[in-house]
């Protein structure tokens, strides 16, 4: 992902870091006590995790309204019939 950074130096340094990401697309992991803790991405990167969590979510709600209704065993199926069209496009590479 990128360069880990310790609390401590992120402190310090913030304002470099911050136009190191702004200007280069650098990408840091901040990290407290030895573990990584957060992240510090250009804001475009950030900004397309939004969008796509956005996406995902509406997509969710979407499967959820067209299988409205349905019984759990008719849902399982269409499941697996998925996962067998998706693992058969796959092996096809």
């Amino acid at each position: 992902m990128g360069k880990t950074v310790t609390m401590e130096d992120a402190r310090k340094r913030l304002g470099d870091l911050v136009d190191s990401a702004r200007m280069k697309g650098d990408q840091f992991i901040i990290s407290k006590k030895g573990k990584p803790a957060a992240a510090l991405v250009p804001i475009e990167v950030a900004q397309k995790h939004e969008e796509a969590k956005m996406a995902l979510l509406k997509l969710i709600e979407e499967v959820h309204e067209r299988n409205k209704g349905k019984k759990t065993e008719e849902i399982e199926g269409i499941i697996d019939e998925a996962v067998k069209w998706a693992r058969r496009g796959r092996s096809r590479r």
